[in-house]
């Protein structure tokens, strides 16, 4: 994710502390255990906390003569009460392939736009989970469907997964389409699952797809995109996040305000506090069902490690199934030795999930 390494004055706009310092809500959330880099093991997974309250889906009212809210497709009532699939997932090919799995271009339909990306399918026979793997921002100039996050694609299909890993739209050569506080991302990735889910065990890209164990792989915007996903969809599993934005949806478009200052940005930020809260991914934390493991740097200079620190605070307070990881000097983008940490965790995570 290639952002202006400009923090301060990002802290300016968001209000976010530094590194290290607790963040502004932190007094009023119990401390959850997080672990740090210092700790050699892995604590044993939590209790499975499927059985807690969720919240109801919204049902269908009687017109009301008061004035529409110009913004209240993008909450996440809407975006639960609304239906995702339908159409096909078209291969347009392999072109590359080595010892353990083969990689397809894809296009897939998504509220009339054309998705495209890439799936790694292994070769053996066998049925695998699978896992969406979401980019972060990148320039939608510079944007390649074979982006930075094509290796950790790699690592986990040859650790036995199918990889799905959708440029989002806006990013070509996928079509262009409203992404207004980054819900159309999120609409994107949620036709995906209903797609997964319509198509597994069919003949074709998806005849090997568990669509019983699905999870998310995610890097910094595309952690925003996997907590919308996770208060919206109770079809995913597991949903690791690295480096992720917030799930305060004021503070990221703050964010992005500052960083592109784009006309939707700008639109962004007339919304209401109230609207925030409703398109806010933190405002539903309670209604989880997917296990979420968090991985940031202290050194991160792009987003604060503090917004990660702030969302376990709130996941563990809402009784969620949680696993916080912070290194201590960590980048935004991890180096080799930070990555000799968080490889083994991630894919313990995963096989915990998705394979039992």
């Amino acid at each position: 994710m290639k952002y202006c390494s400009m923090l301060v004055l990002i802290c300016l706009l968001t209000g976010c502390s530094s590194p290290g310092s607790p963040s502004p809500t932190a007094a009023s959330l119990p401390t959850p255990v997080l672990i740090r880099t210092a700790r050699p093991t892995i604590s044993p997974y939590p209790a499975p906390t499927r059985a807690a309250t969720i919240t109801p889906l919204p049902t269908a009212t009687t017109a009301s003569t008061a004035t529409p809210d110009p913004l209240a497709s993008y909450t996440i009532a809407a975006l639960r009460f609304r239906s995702y699939g339908g159409g096909e997932v078209q291969d347009a090919g392999i072109f590359s392939q080595n010892d353990t799995f083969a990689r397809h271009s894809i296009i897939y339909p998504s509220d009339g736009l054309n998705i495209y990306g890439f799936m790694n399918i292994p070769l053996s026979k066998g049925t695998y989970p699978v896992i969406i793997a979401i980019h972060g921002y990148v320039d939608p100039a510079q944007y390649d469907t074979l982006d930075y996050t094509t290796g950790a694609a790699d690592d986990l299909a040859s650790s036995g997964y199918i990889i799905i890993h959708p440029n989002l739209r806006n990013f070509r050569p996928s079509d262009s389409g409203d992404a207004l506080f980054r819900v159309g991302y999120a609409i994107d990735v949620l036709n995906l699952i209903a797609l997964i889910r319509e198509n597994a065990g069919k003949p074709g890209l998806f005849e090997q797809a568990d669509a019983g164990h699905i999870g998310i792989w995610s890097h910094s915007m595309g952690g925003d995109v996997a907590l919308k996903v996770a208060v919206i969809s109770r079809e995913v599993q597991a949903i690791f996040l690295y480096a992720p934005l917030s799930g305060d949806e004021q503070k990221n478009s703050q964010f992005f305000n500052f960083l592109t200052g784009s006309s939707d940005n700008q639109k962004e930020m007339l919304a209401s506090p109230i609207d925030f809260a409703a398109i806010s991914p933190s405002t539903y934390y309670p209604d989880i069902t997917a296990a979420i493991q968090i991985h940031h740097g202290t050194g991160d200079s792009v987003i604060p490690v503090t917004w990660s620190e702030q969302t376990c605070q709130q996941l563990t307070k809402a009784g969620r199934d949680v696993q916080c990881y912070f290194y201590d000097g960590a980048q935004h983008t991890f180096v080799s030795r930070y990555l000799q940490q968080l490889t083994p965790r991630m894919n313990d995570f995963f096989a915990h999930y998705l394979k039992k």
